[in-house]
Order: structure tokens, then C-alpha cells, then sequence
């Protein structure tokens, strides 16, 4: 002990150094620091049976947001890159960092989903939902429910539910303050939720779908774990389609972009745009898709702004992207 003593005073100095820099690096304030994130090249995330080469590439782009600590808050404040956020605008109402990441797991679950149904219909491929299930993905904080985010509803007063409109149906045949038996499996165990009835017919939550598809050609599909979220549904179609069709819709470029993608092909708008515009302009893409609105706006005023040299292509829908590329 006498001697751990000793050694201790010796190296009392180093010893407080190294305690401070962990500390400094390693404690976590509540603030979100964000930035501009790269492309992701989804060449390589899908493999289709018998796929079309393309001389170009399609590529996801994202924003590099992570939890803030002393070291690296003080970085982001001399950092014109990088912005800081509290957690609280970061994270939804009435959630938390693990809910948030099965929310973003399952969102990117139904945004590939939508992808794979979209582009294996316009390129008038096999495909079927051979199994649907609903999911919670976010409970607002004035529902009277001990669901959880991530239950998949099985049944609703022992009727079974599939769809989003069954859900709703039973709903608009209930009364206001009326309390509903749901049964639900969670991480392969079943529990029995109940919830209450508002005077709208709903009971606050938000709802994806689960989905087990049957496609011809099959497509094996490849994610890192850190991934999550719908931003990615856009160019997934895109990347997709163009292994399944003859013609090479890159043309030789590096496409890039952002955007969610509905059932129906529609694309919808995200959040971090300019991150993901800088982080495309950054590693020399030649082309960037915007969602058509306030995203495609606040692009072509970034790139006017920053003099950035890239083509950018405002889309409403997969359809509209098709086009428009092909016109490139």
C-alpha cells in the first residue's frame, strides 16, 4: 500500500491529466453536435440475381450526428461545419435515445421495403407481400396506452389486423374514453396492451408496416448496424431499379441524394439537407436529387451561396427522377 502510495505522488500530475482528458472526452452533455456525413455507394448494399452493371454509382447521403461531450462541444463551437443542438430538438416528445434508435431501425425496415415494391414494379419484376404486419413506431405523450414502440399488433378485442385501415375501422366503431385489448409480440414474446379511445377514434401513435416479400429475381441486402432512418428511400429505389433494367440510368455519374419513398413512389421530404448537400459536394458528386419543396429550396440557396459545383435536380416522385435523370 506504501508503495502504491508513493508511485502515486510520483505520477500525481500525469495521474490528473489523464483523468481530466478522459473526462473531457468521454462525458456526454445533453446537445447533439451534427455535420456534414459522406455518400454511401449502394452499388454494393444490393445483390440481385443476374443484375445490369451501371458505369456510375447511386449514392445514399447522410448527416454525422452524434452525442456531444466536453472535448468535442467546444470543437463544434469553433467548427463553421458543425452545429449544435440540445437533445431535446433532436429527440421527439416522449421518447428516449433506445426508442428512438427501434424507431429508426424499423423506419429504415419499411423504407426498404418500400424501395424493393417500387422499383420492382416500374421495372415490371415479380413481386408480393406474402406476410404484413403493423408496428409502433412513436406513442405521443397524451395516449392512454402501455404500448410500446417497436410492439407489432397482432390483434385489436381479438380481431386481427393487418393493415393500417383495419386498425382505423375498428377505431371509428368505438366510443370516446372506450378502453381496446391489443395483443402484440415484442422481440418474439407476446404481451397484452391495452389503450384508450380519444375523441377522434385514434389512439396516438404512429404505425409502419412489417413486411415479408417474395421477389423475383431474389435481392440479398447488406446494412451496418449505426444505420437507421427513411432519408435513404430515394436513391435505394433508384440504385435498385437500375440493377434491374437494361438501361444505365447513371450514365457514368456519381449520383447522390436524399429523400423518403411511400408504396406509391411519392418522395418526401427530410430533415439535414445541408449536411447532406455538402457531404455530396465534398466527395465530388456530379448530381444531387432534392425532394421537391422546402429540401430542393434550401439546396439550390446553399448552392448559389457557396458557389458549389454540382447539379441539382428537384423530384417529386420516382417517376419524376427517372425522367429527369434520363434527360441528364
Amino acid at each position: 500500500m506504501r508503495k502504491l502510495i508513493e508511485l502515486i505522488r510520483e505520477n500525481f500530475v500525469f495521474i490528473a491529466v489523464m483523468i481530466t482528458i478522459l473526462f473531457v472526452g468521454n462525458y456526454n452533455l445533453p446537445y447533439y453536435i451534427d455535420g456534414p456525413g459522406g455518400l454511401i455507394n449502394l452499388e454494393e448494399r444490393y445483390k440481385i440475381d443476374a443484375e445490369y452493371k451501371s458505369k456510375g454509382s447511386f449514392n445514399m447521403t447522410y448527416v454525422s450526428e452524434y452525442k456531444a461531450t466536453i472535448a468535442s462541444y467546444l470543437y463544434a463551437k469553433v467548427n463553421k461545419d458543425l452545429d449544435i443542438y440540445k437533445a431535446s430538438d433532436i429527440l421527439p416528445e416522449n421518447t428516449n435515445d433506445k426508442e428512438e434508435e427501434i424507431r429508426g431501425k424499423i423506419m429504415l425496415k419499411e423504407s426498404f421495403d418500400n424501395a424493393m415494391i417500387v422499383a420492382y414494379k416500374n421495372a415490371k419484376k415479380s413481386y408480393k407481400i406474402e406476410k404484413q404486419n403493423v408496428q409502433v413506431t412513436y406513442i405521443y405523450k397524451k395516449a392512454k396506452t402501455n404500448l410500446k414502440v417497436g410492439d407489432v399488433i397482432n390483434s385489436i378485442d381479438s380481431k386481427i389486423v393487418n393493415t393500417k385501415e383495419e386498425i382505423e375501422d375498428i377505431l371509428n366503431a368505438k366510443s370516446i374514453n372506450d378502453k381496446i385489448i391489443i395483443e402484440v409480440t415484442n422481440n418474439n414474446k407476446k404481451y397484452t396492451r391495452y389503450a384508450y379511445v380519444d375523441k377522434k377514434h385514434k389512439i396516438n401513435m404512429l404505425i409502419s408496416y412489417k413486411r415479408k416479400l417474395l421477389l423475383d429475381p431474389s435481392i440479398k441486402t447488406s446494412y451496418k448496424n449505426n444505420e437507421y432512418g427513411s432519408s435513404g428511400g430515394l436513391m435505394t429505389t433508384l440504385s435498385i431499379y437500375n440493377k434491374l433494367v437494361k438501361e444505365d440510368i447513371t450514365k457514368g455519374l456519381v449520383v447522390a441524394g436524399t429523400g423518403t419513398i411511400d408504396e406509391e413512389g411519392n418522395v418526401g421530404e427530410i430533415d439535414g439537407i445541408k449536411y447532406k448537400l455538402k457531404g455530396a459536394v465534398k466527395n465530388k458528386a456530379d448530381i444531387f436529387l432534392a425532394p421537391s419543396g422546402d429540401n430542393y429550396k434550401e439546396a439550390i440557396k446553399l448552392k448559389k451561396k457557396n458557389n458549389y459545383n454540382i447539379k441539382i435536380i428537384e423530384v417529386k416522385t420516382f417517376e419524376d427522377a427517372i425522367k429527369k435523370l434520363k434527360e441528364v
